[in-house]
């Protein structure tokens, strides 16, 4: 009703605790994906709606209230019927291909040599990192039996045959190495390490090239520098910069103790440098109620409970067995 009467939609999503911001929503966001159920409602609301007009969905997790305001590149959709037939091999496949796989695995009882034939032969070599709580191997059904096994062997040996699946699967497992309980070796994670590293060189690059100017008008004519307004920052959630497609927890924490209309020093975040600038600060009238703050207290302490856990956990010295019983 207040939406008819001409509310800002924005201030009242607002109101009720939520953004209310807004984004443009491309065909090529949702056409890979599954529409059906909650999804089916969204899309359809969303390409049938006028401008400025608006709609009331129930969906599984609540009523959500949307208005379209605004398209760009219009296009013809079509729906499409399509009829499903489950494609089934026969006994005699199935027991050829088994066949044919026992022969591999009895010519090839070592790593190495199931590294140097595994392709030639046809078949897949995949590569994964294994623990302890894990409920099975590549998320195929039933490779219980063969998780076990890999916590059993030692490095180099090879396993048995596994059938997995839905009976449509067959498996092979080498263990490679073990990892024991500590820091994972250098060479495994050198990838990720330089990535960091990059990252915090070209922050240190981009902090020295910057270090002089003055003004956000100056900021604005850097090279490759993006310039956008984040509205909504708030303690609830990192602040989301769609530009980068990244969340910035520093952003929030600055927005809590810089001062309006002056330039924050270079900020090194997950996706790049910020200078930031606060255009204004709105303080919530919220008024104090005592329920609300034993609820939240609450909450406080039951996560306060999941870190002592956590900390309990590691200096027991418990050994994590789920492999054995999942």
């Amino acid at each position: 009703d207040a939406i008819k009467q001409g509310a800002d939609f924005e201030e009242l999503a607002k109101k009720y605790g939520q953004d209310g911001a807004l984004n443009w929503l491309s065909s090529v966001q949702y056409e890979k994906n599954p529409i059906e159920g909650d999804n089916l409602k969204y899309i359809k609301a969303i390409t049938t709606l006028g401008v400025n007009e608006y709609d009331n969905l129930s969906l599984g997790q609540g009523n959500v209230i949307l208005q379209v305001t605004a398209q760009k590149a219009i296009t013809d959709k079509y729906k499409v019927a399509i009829i499903k037939r489950t494609v089934e091999f026969s006994k005699e496949t199935y027991s050829e291909a088994y066949n044919e796989f026992s022969r591999f695995v009895a010519a090839n009882p070592t790593l190495d040599k199931v590294k140097a034939n595994a392709e030639e032969a046809g078949y897949t070599l995949l590569e994964y990192n294994l623990n302890s709580s894990a409920h099975g191997i590549a998320n195929i059904k039933g490779t219980k039996e063969a998780l076990r096994w890999a916590f059993s062997a030692e490095p180099g040996e090879v396993s048995t045959l596994y059938e997995c699946g839905d009976s449509d699967r067959l498996m092979l497992v080498a263990l490679e190495q073990v990892n024991k309980k500590g820091y994972r070796p250098l060479e495994q994670v050198r990838s990720e390490l330089a990535l960091e590293i990059r990252k915090d060189k070209k922050a240190e690059r981009i902090t020295e090239d910057i270090r002089n100017i003055t003004s956000f008008n100056q900021y604005q004519t850097v090279n490759n520098a993006i310039s956008d307004t984040i509205k909504h920052v708030t303690f609830s959630a990192p602040a989301y910069i769609s530009a980068l497609r990244s969340n910035e927890p520093l952003v929030s924490a600055y927005a809590s103790v810089g001062e309006p209309n002056r330039l924050s020093a270079p900020i090194k975040g997950n996706a790049g440098v910020f200078v930031l600038q606060i255009y204004t600060k709105t303080k919530q009238n919220d008024t104090f109620d005592a329920e609300t703050e034993k609820a939240d207290q609450v909450d406080i302490n039951r996560r306060l409970l999941n870190n002592f856990l956590s900390d309990l956990h590691s200096k027991a010295n418990v050994k994590d067995n789920r492999y054995l019983f999942f």
